[in-house]
């Protein structure tokens, strides 16, 4: 998520601008206990936790509700890289299975208890373990749920299920699903990256430093001394410009048209309060279209 969106986001939650500041305090001081890096700050995280916050302490009016796709996102967003990649790989694998089936049908009363639990995970009820995942059939501890790989089956005990079994169940739904989404978009993400790499070397364009550096020189122009308090935004790549295809934001206001197309987003944040300030410039002349805050 680039600053222009946070930015966006954090409009939707119907609360004062105090407490917005509060709230995403709150949840800064969480994300960054024990971790000294604090300059590479996960903004979407951020600003999905602070509106997951303020929605489940009742200060916020609905219409944040559709941003907070929820805290289930938040939760399948902190599984390692590396186990999403396995799950991913994994359901790949099962093409030629049925995948998702069950050793036996639910009884009448799991089936009524897993429409309440399906409700109650989205809104943040999780299962205090993960379910147990076995290679085949033959290792499956006899009686017990778990998830065998190879057939893409869930091993059900012979009992009645309780809430915690249940609920591993849709946990480990939710995490393939979502393991397999992350791969597809990460791909699209990278063909589409590559694409507008390409139309800014096409163009002869400016380098995402040279974004950087003209985006500071402008916030010094803009705020003076008090540009000092503003910390450059990274991506996940490390990188403080975001290239991004200008057609995406065509709700934006430009001072200009784009040259080729194709634009940097460089944002800077307030280490206390979080709060964005930053550029939309082209990728070609370097010029700013469009400023945030």
């Amino acid at each position: 998520m680039d600053g222009y969106e946070v930015k966006k986001v954090m409009d939707q939650v119907h609360i004062s601008s105090e407490m917005q500041e509060e709230v995403i305090m709150n949840i800064q001081r969480r994300m960054e206990h024990g971790n000294k890096n604090t300059n590479a700050w996960n903004w979407r995280r951020i600003a999905t936790a602070a509106a997951a916050f303020a929605l489940a302490a009742g200060a916020v009016s609905f219409p944040v509700r559709a941003f907070v796709a929820s805290v289930v996102q938040e939760r399948m967003e902190s599984v390692p890289e590396e186990e999403m990649k396995d799950l991913n790989d994994m359901v790949q694998s099962q093409h030629d299975v049925l995948a998702d089936g069950f050793s036996r049908a639910y009884s009448d009363s799991e089936k009524e208890r897993s429409k309440a639990l399906w409700q109650a995970y989205e809104n943040g009820t999780f299962p205090e373990k993960v379910i147990a995942q076995v290679d085949s059939a033959e290792a499956v501890p006899e009686g017990t749920l778990c998830y065998i790989r190879a057939t893409g089956v869930f091993n059900l005990p012979a009992q009645e299920m309780t809430d915690e079994e249940m609920l591993q169940i849709i946990d480990f739904q939710h995490k393939m699903s979502y393991a397999v989404e992350v791969q597809a978009a990460a791909a699209e993400a990278q063909e589409k990256t590559a694409r507008l790499e390409k139309a800014v070397q096409d163009a002869n364009g400016i380098s995402r430093d040279e974004a950087v550096e003209i985006a500071k020189k402008q916030l010094m122009a803009d705020l003076g001394d008090k540009a000092a308090e503003l910390e450059l935004m990274t991506t996940s790549a490390g990188s403080g410009a975001s290239l991004l295809d200008a057609s995406d934001y065509s709700e934006v206001d430009f001072v200009g048209e784009s040259k080729a197309g194709v634009i940097y987003d460089v944002g800077f944040g307030n280490p206390d309060t979080h709060a964005p300030y930053g550029y939309f410039i082209d990728a070609v002349d370097g010029s700013i279209l469009y400023t945030y805050k």
